[in-house]
């Protein structure tokens, strides 16, 4: 990973097992992103580490700086953040620690900070733009999305509820419907929201598309627990289509990361995506942790 300096490391809360890293950059964006660390963090009886990564380019001679010259000349507007980002938590029983680096390739800076802390989860902002073919959600979150040795989420930045009565799930039994399972109940737990659970099938579809459809259902709502949770398989010939019409109906829509075997498509998903770009409420993209990943930070540790 490129170099990066900390400028900031506050000591993680002791006695807390689940550890929540949540990057932010934009203050305009960090109540957004709290309110959701703040529910799942509080739901796990875990911490959050806020972490932001003042950017210098590569040819910077920042990296020959003292700490002081660094807090001096760059940290000042990001340390401002965090504080904010701390102080929206003061109220929610949740510890907040922060982390402020220096560093040339923001990526590995947030990855750095994940695996520094142990997280066993990382939240992402994501600013919807019409982007390049080859990249789906931005070139900071794409790589940490594909690298994190943790589950990641990455809720898309510039819609919010006033509140939060009714959460949307839809599922393809997929690898990441876990991840997205557990925040949905954790933020409607937080809420005293309820839970609509989905799958949805080909108008056409046979007896055997159908039952794995229930079965998708089924194992999500295993999942969300102590909520109300309304389940079911619907018709749809566009699943994406589908989910944006659902969407309208609820307050916020978390979905896991879907299945797709074109390359470009791995980070989160063509139905994730357009969901994502299209639907009207707060959108929260879930990917589970992979295997590689976890391989990697285990052998990380023995090495």
């Amino acid at each position: 990973m490129g170099s990066a300096q900390r400028v900031i490391e506050d000591d993680p809360a002791a006695g807390r097992e689940y550890t929540l890293v949540v990057a932010v950059a934009n203050p305009l964006n960090v109540q957004q992103l709290m309110r959701t660390a703040v529910d799942l963090a509080r739901d796990r009886n875990g911490q959050i580490r806020v972490t932001s990564v003042v950017h210098k380019h590569v040819t910077s001679p920042f990296i020959l700086f003292s700490d002081d010259r660094i807090k001096e000349e760059y940290a000042d507007a990001q340390r401002a953040v965090l504080d904010e980002a701390v102080a929206l938590a003061a109220d929610a029983s949740v510890p907040v620690k922060r982390s402020l680096l220096v560093g040339s390739d923001v990526s590995d800076a947030v990855l750095s900070a994940v695996e520094d802390a142990d997280a066993d989860a990382l939240l992402l902002g994501w600013q919807y733009q019409s982007r390049a073919s080859d990249v789906i959600l931005g070139t900071t979150v794409d790589p940490v999305v594909r690298r994190a040795p943790c589950d990641v989420y990455v809720e898309r930045i510039g819609t919010t509820a006033d509140g939060v009565d009714d959460v949307l799930l839809p599922t393809d039994g997929g690898p990441h419907v876990a991840a997205a399972a557990e925040l949905a109940g954790a933020v409607a737990r937080a809420n005293d929201a309820a839970v609509r659970v989905v799958s949805y099938v080909e108008p056409n579809a046979g007896a055997a598309d159908r039952e794995a459809a229930r079965e998708h259902v089924r194992e999500a709502t295993t999942m969300v627990e102590d909520v109300p949770v309304d389940a079911g398989v619907c018709e749809a010939v566009a699943v994406a289509e589908a989910i944006v019409s659902a969407a309208a109906d609820v307050d916020l829509v978390v979905l896991g990361a879907t299945r797709e075997r074109r390359l470009r498509r791995r980070v989160v998903g063509s139905v994730a995506q357009t969901v994502g770009q299209r639907a009207a409420p707060p959108i929260i993209i879930a990917k589970q942790r992979s295997e590689t990943s976890l391989l990697r930070r285990a052998l990380g540790r023995w090495t």
